[in-house]
Formats: structure tokens, sequence, C-alpha cells
């Protein structure tokens, strides 16, 4: 129990009014008025503890005392081996042996009858029409009603422990009512909860405090059950009724409990748990309970379905070669083999349209990985259970294999096998046959084989119904026009929505967590929906999230203790790993060189101040998650004549956001000046696009667009779309994200001005805003240039620029020669002699880089290539701009 005694609570809090509502709360279900007519005493409690330490015992020694005869049956068989067990004339002679085994056997009996005793203990939750379910009302008096029952028949164990903790703690505390708080506070202490705080990652002690002072102000008296708890229990049944439960649970109750109480609202949102996780939580609890009840579900319906070929009539007809050819669904479902089907409805609803209708086949379009398969199995759970309509019942689905089809002599008579197969499915009657990945048929094997029209021939007389996948681009390439096309009704499969794609995989990281001996949190499960549907783009929800789980699980089983916590921030380090984006919590190391990009950049370029520092910003912004999410990280458009560092900003960008330079994906717009070129950027039916296909691969990238003025006008059109939407449709009909890239393009227009200007003294903010309202009119049209985030002006660079951009050249050649054990020295004068040829107003620092790898570099190979220079030597550049050597001394 959770001890709140001697808890010093502030005796001057004024005690808050109590509900308004008069009169006995309840639920009218069908015309039965359903209440909490009682109270609880502490005899209650001693009563329904001594019986349940009872029943604990009493099934032991049953237990124990039925294994103990029947190991002395065993015992005696053993030792007098002589008796012929399988002679009439033994088992009817009097034998103590025989007796242990009798008594053995009445024990197991009297067992059984224990356990079926206590599952039918409560009464069985009412029927009623879910969608005329009214909510809780009071009423003045329940004597003048008739037709009235206890809630507290339908109570489960759990939720009778609840009961009694909340009134437990509300009498030791003095308190006259047992209210909300105390039936939160029950429910916490009962054990089967805590399985949920796990997943919420909620300590006591962390909302201890506020409960104390919240506790403190309640009224002292005699304890009895306020009103507003009886309200709760009538809205925990309605809880019960509308999610199909078996009884009012613990679950119920807590999620009622939360759901009333503002203060229980705002307290566990102090500790980061909102309303929409305590739900999914509770929905993660009862699918737990659903994985374990629907296994009992089906195999007490296997007892009424044909386990075999036959129906129950002994009417279908064996299919020898069908089975050789395929998987019974149906009997997977029998076993429990299948996985659980979660939300779907709709798609659900549609296909039972279809095959009720008795019309046309059904083909399940959508990506892989969405659920088209989770669907079918979900019908053919619904028709063991026999949930569906009569047309499905006493049926079995049968999902045929295309490989096992064509895959016997090369392909070769692959038309009469699956003619075959289908003469079978028609002959037997029984059957409603499944094609995973339809398209298959078409042109299938060496030699370009097409099945689709001995399907679609068989699917025209009617006789057999099939329910077929395939993904949209194999529908639109393969399916959509064809005759089996025409014989194929659509619907198409949606990705889930984060919301139904995390109560998916929340059904599915149970048998994860058993094989890792890990326990997921809520915040680690939302964050594998959340995060790989931000950042995994090459699969789709729920698959892909999954996939990501199972990562996470083993690094962190490699990694914790045995049933380790798996947290959000474990699921970051795999999401960063695998894509190389920092998405953790900004550590204060990080945030304190977030703070010092502008340094960080300045160790690799010279002066652009106002490129650098907008550059920085924005990386800031979406490292700590400021920036919209629909559109790129950032936009920025850089002007300047050649050579002065637009290229070298963007490089060293993606250097330091994405780790390396390498994360660059250049695109050189001189090469798509005609219309045509879009086909090459975005791809067309037959073949991928070079941009679409780079930023598919590489979604977390800085894109470079060099020279953006000589793009075709339908070409800057296309990156209109970029900036504003954060996606583009390639050639095929794939949506690629370009959300998580850093989108730059650089442009010469306006250079002439720029330098005539910078010349004259003119601010920046002048020339800016001249190249936008006359210079770049003629090149891009206004709404273009508005979606820049910025649009830098990159001033030529003067002498003291390429000083420092000498010192910074020969500092990358000195660290080269370092790797391989060689110092280098250059003397001032000798690096301002490099400026001076390097330096050409007109083309910035791009003549420097020639200067320097023709009077540097290739002096230096020279010196290596001949073996002049080893380890430990030190090569030495002069006033002169000569490179001598000093050999080190010998060691």
């Amino acid at each position: 129990m959770i001890d709140l005694e001697n808890q010093n609570f502030d005796p001057t809090i004024t005690p808050k009014a109590s509900s308004g509502n008069e009169g006995v709360p309840g639920l009218l279900v069908d015309g039965v008025f359903w209440y909490w007519p009682q109270s609880i005493t502490e005899a209650d409690i001693k009563e329904r503890s001594v019986k349940k330490k009872i029943d604990k015992w009493l099934r032991r020694l049953v237990l124990a005392f039925s294994l103990f005869t029947l190991l002395s049956f065993i015992l005696g068989i053993v030792l007098y081996f002589d008796l012929q067990i399988l002679v009439l004339e033994t088992w009817l002679t009097p034998n103590p042996f025989f007796s242990f085994l009798w008594v053995s056997v009445l024990s197991f009996c009297f067992l059984f009858y224990l356990n079926i005793v206590a599952k039918n203990s409560g009464h069985k939750m009412p029927k009623t029409n879910l969608a005329i379910l009214g909510e809780p009302t009071y009423i003045p008096s329940v004597d003048a009603i008739e037709r009235r029952r206890d809630i507290a028949d339908l109570l489960r164990a759990d939720a009778w422990e609840v009961l009694d903790e909340a009134f437990d703690i509300a009498k030791q505390s003095g308190h006259k009512y047992v209210t909300i708080i105390h039936l939160f506070l029950g429910a916490l202490a009962v054990p089967s909860t805590q399985l949920m705080l796990t997943r919420l990652d909620l300590t006591f002690d962390a909302i201890k405090n506020p409960l104390r002072r919240k506790m403190s102000a309640m009224p002292l008296g005699e304890t009895e059950f306020s009103t507003e708890v009886k309200e709760i229990l009538a809205k925990a049944l309605k809880n019960s009724l509308l999610n199909e439960r078996s009884g009012i649970s613990v679950v119920e109750i807590f999620i009622e409990a939360y759901g009333s109480s503002e203060f229980l609202k705002e307290l566990l949102y102090s500790v980061d748990i909102n309303e929409q996780e305590i739900k999914n939580v509770v929905d993660w609890i009862r699918i737990h309970e659903k994985l374990i009840a629907r296994y009992n579900t089906f195999k007490k319906a296997a007892g009424f379905k044909p386990t075999g070929n036959m129906n129950r009539a002994y009417t279908a007809q064996q299919t020898k070669f069908l089975d050789s050819v395929s998987a019974d669904l149906t009997r997977e479902a029998v076993r429990g083999g299948l996985p659980m089907l979660i939300d779907r409805k709709t798609e659900m609803a549609q296909l039972l349209r279809a095959i009720e209708g008795g019309g046309q086949s059904v083909v399940l379009v959508g990506e892989a990985g969405v659920g088209k398969n989770t669907i079918i199995s979900g019908l053919a759970e619904l028709m063991v259970e026999e949930k569906v309509p009569k047309l499905l019942q006493d049926k079995r689905l049968i999902e045929l294999s295309i490989p096992h089809i064509v895959s016997a002599e090369g392909g070769r008579g692959a038309h009469e096998r699956l003619l075959y197969a289908l003469q079978e499915v028609q002959m037997s009657g029984n059957i409603i046959l499944v094609i995973d990945s339809i398209d298959q048929m078409v042109s299938v094997g060496g030699e370009a084989l097409d099945l689709s029209s001995v399907l679609a021939g068989e699917l025209e007389k009617g006789y057999t119904f099939v329910i077929a996948t395939t993904s949209p681009r194999e529908y639109t390439a393969s399916i959509e026009g064809t005759m089996l096309g025409k014989q194929l009704q659509r619907i198409n499969v949606l990705e889930p929505d984060k919301n139904s794609a995390i109560l998916v995989l929340e059904s599915k990281v149970g048998i994860i967590e058993n094989k890792h001996r890990v326990v997921f949190t809520y915040d680690a499960v939302e964050a594998l929906v959340d995060l790989t549907d931000r950042y995994v783009h090459e699969a789709f929800l729920p698959e892909k999230a999954i996939l990501v789980a199972k990562e996470v699980a083993l690094d962190v089983s490699k990694r914790g203790p045995e049933w380790a916590k798996v947290t959000r921030a474990d699921v970051e380090t795999i999401i960063t790993q695998k894509t190389n984006i920092p998405i953790s919590k900004v550590t204060a190391e990080e945030g304190a060189g977030l703070l010092q990009l502008e340094e960080r950049i300045h160790e690799r370029m010279i002066g652009q101040e106002d490129a650098v520092k907008a550059v920085s910003s924005a990386l800031r912004r979406a490292r700590t998650e400021l920036r919209s999410n629909d559109r790129p990280i950032a936009n920025f458009l850089f002007l300047g004549s050649t050579g002065v560092g637009k290229t070298e900003l963007a490089k060293t960008t993606a250097e330091v956001y994405f780790g390396n330079e390498e994360s660059m994906l250049r695109f050189d717009m001189s090469e798509y000046q005609d219309q045509a070129s879009i086909e090459r950027l975005i791809g067309g039916v037959d073949q991928a696009g070079l941009l679409t296909e780079a930023v598919r691969k590489n979604p977390f990238s800085l894109l470079l667009l060099d020279e953006l003025e000589k793009a075709h006008p339908d070409i800057l059109n296309l990156f209109l779309q970029v900036m504003d939407d954060g996606r583009l449709t390639d050639g095929t009909g794939r949506t690629v994200d370009f959300t998580n890239i850093i989108l730059i393009a650089t442009s010469n227009a306006g250079t002439q001005y720029i330098q005539d200007e910078v010349e004259k003294g003119t601010d920046t903010e002048t020339i800016k805003e001249h190249l936008m309202e006359v210079e770049l009119r003629g090149i891009y049209r206004p709404e273009f240039l508005n979606r820049f985030d910025g649009v830098m002006v990159f001033k030529p660079l003067s002498e003291p620029d390429v000083i420092a951009i000498t010192y910074l050249m020969i500092d990358k050649v000195r660290a080269k020669l370092e790797a391989k054990g060689i110092k280098f020295t250059a003397t001032d004068e000798a690096i301002y002699g490099l400026a001076k040829k390097g330096y050409d107003p007109k083309f910035g620092a791009r003549p420097l880089r020639r200067v320097i790898q023709e009077q540097v570099d290739d002096a230096i190979a020279n010196f290596l290539l001949t073996g002049q220079v080893g380890r430990r030597d030190t090569l030495v550049m002069d006033a002169s701009g000569v490179i001598s050597v000093e050999k080190a001394e010998e060691l």
C-alpha cells in the first residue's frame, strides 16, 4: 500500500466545495440502472483479503495433494511393474496404488471446478447497442426504479483491490470521503498497474508532494464513498462496454479517474505525461490482454471450425495440389499465429462489402509495410470466429504462392499448374483465394511468362473470389487497364496515422521485449513512430518503426542489464547513427558549440559576416526544433562574383551540420538550361531522376544549386515547390521528402553592380535592396525570391581577406604533411607573396588556389617523390617563395 501517513499535511489549506450533482449516479443500460449502492467497511476489506488467501492456499494444497497421489501411483507402477496394466482384471482388483490414482483424478477435477467457479463468479457484462449508450446520469432515488443492478457485480478482482486500497488510504488519513485522488492512489498501489507505470516511466516520488498538499485540504470524518467516486464507477462501466471488456478492471477505473480530474491531468502533465499518452498506454495494456484472450478465443472457435480441408457439411472437395502451393491462413488463425489487426475498420468494412456483394474480386493497393497482409490476417481471424457475412462462413482463406507455381522446370507448365490450382478452388467450393503481390503474375519467370490472363479468364467466370495485394507503382504499371485489372476492385490501403502506428507497434513490442529481455517505455514507442516517420524515408509505417524497435532493443540489451528500460534517448541514439543527424536533446556542451557556430565557420572561411550569421542562425533553429517541419531546414540564395566564398560556406555548413563535406549534393544548373532537362532532374517512367534519386538516397544533406540563374524557368518552378512544401514528386509518382535538406543556391547575377557599389562604399543592405528590386527582377520572379529565408550578398574580397585565406590554405597543407610526420613552416613574407600573386578582384580567391598548387603543392610533391624529405624533417618556405629541406637529427 502507498504510505501517506506522517506526511506533514498543511491544515491551513481551505477544503474545496464538493460536486454540485445531486442524487444517485449510475448508468442506464437497456432499461437497467447500474449503480453503486453499498459502502465498504474495514470488515469487508478484511473478509475479502481472508477469502483471497484461503482460496490461494486451498488451490495450492489441492494441487500439491493431486501431484503427491499421482506420483505415488506412478511409483507403485515402477516398483510393481509385473502388474498387468492393460488387463481389465488388474483395474477391478483392489489395490492401494490404484486408489492413489483415483484420488489424484478427483483432486484435479476439484481444482478444475474451483477454476470454473472463479471464472464464472462475476456476472456477465450486459449486452447493449453501443451506438445509443448514453452518459452516466443522476436520479433522485433508486427506490422507484424496478430494474436496477449493482455495479459491484461487474468488478474484476483487481478493481476490488483498487476500491479496498482507496478506502484504506482514506480511512487511515481520517478523511470523510473516498475521492478521485484516493481512487487514483489505490490504482497506483495495485500490482497490475505497475506495468502501466513502467510504460509511462512514472514513479510515485515524482508526484507525491502535490498529492500530499491536495489531500491536506480534504475534510475529516467517518469514511464513506463520495458521489464523484460512484460516478467514476458508472463511467468505468461505460468504458468497459465500449471496449467490449469482460468486466470493470483497474484500467477503466484509472483512466476514468484521470479523465475526470483536472488536478490529476495537470499533475501528470507536470511530469511530461499528457492525456494522449495515458490513453495510448491504457490501450497498450488492453492490447496485451487481447493478445492473450484472442488465443483462447481462437482455440475455442477451432472446436467448431473444421481443422482440415472439409467444411461442416462435408460438401467440399479435396485440394491436394493447391495445398502444395499455398498456405491456409484460417488454419494459422486457429493456431494464433497471425499478427493482430489494429484499427483499419474502414478498409475491413470495404473488403467485407466487396465480398458480400458477390461481385468483383479485390486488390488491396498500398506501399510495402503499411499493413495490407495484416488486414487479410484480420479477415482470417474474423472467419475463424464466424464474425463475417454468411458468404464467408465455413470457408477457408488460402494464400497462393506464385513463386511455387512458376519455380518448377524453369517456369514451363506454369499456366497449366495455375489453371489446375484454380480448378481445385472452384471444385472445393469453400475457398477464398489470396494472392500476395499479384503483379508477380505479369511477366514472371525467365521467359517473360504472363499468368495474369489465365487468372483474369477464371475470375471472369465468377466461380473464384480473389483478394490480392500490390503496390501503387506496380498497380499502375502492371494491373491498371489490363484484363486482370478489370476483374479487380481497388481498395487503397494508406500509411496509418501516427496514433494508429503507435497502437500497432504496441501490439508488436511484447515479442521484441521477450526476445531481448528489455522493457519499452511509452516515450520510446512514441519516439519510434515520430522519428522514423520524420527521418526514415525508404520504408513506411508501421513496418519501419517495428524494424528500428528491434535494433534499439538489441542495442539496449547489449549495453544494459537484463530487463533494462528502453527510453526515448535510446531510440534517438539509433536514429542518429542511421541518419547522421543530431536529434537528441541539446547538451550543455553542444549548446555552447551552437552558440559559437560563427567562430567555427570562420575557422574555414574569411569575411562574409552577414552570410555566416544568417546560416548559423538557421542551423540553431533547426537543432532546437524551432523551424517549420514542412519546409527545408533553410533556403538561401548566395549572390556575388566567383571566388568570394559562396561554395566554401556551403561546404563548411555541410561539415558543421551533417558531419562532413560529402553530405553536400551539388548540381551545376548551367547543365539544365532547356525544358527537357526537367526529366533528367525528376526522372520519367523508365528512369530515376538525378535530383530526386540523390535526395531520396541522401535525405539529410545540403543541396547546392550552382549558377541558378542559368536554369530553365520551369526548373525554377520545381524548386519553388521544394522551398514551399518540402517535397517533390518524381517521374514515377513517388513523393521525395526535402524537409531535412539545407538548400543553398548560388548566383552570379548582379555581380558587376555589387563590385561597383562596394568600391563606392555603399552599405550591404542598400546593395541587397537594389538587387532584389531591380537587378534580379528580370531573372527571378518575385514569388520565387520571397521563398528564400535569406538572400546573402557576398562582397568582393579585399587584400587583407586574401592574406587571411592564404594562411588558412597553408594550414591545410601543414596538416596533411603532419599526418606523414613532416613539419612545414612558411614565413609571413612568403604568405604575403603568395597572396599578392593570387589576388584578383574579379575572380576572388580562385587564382590563389592555383598559385598555391603550383608553388607549394608541386614543390612538396617533388621532394616526396625523390625521397629528399622524410619523417621528422622540416620543409621551410622563405620570403622568396623557395622551399628547402631541413633534415632532422639522426636518432
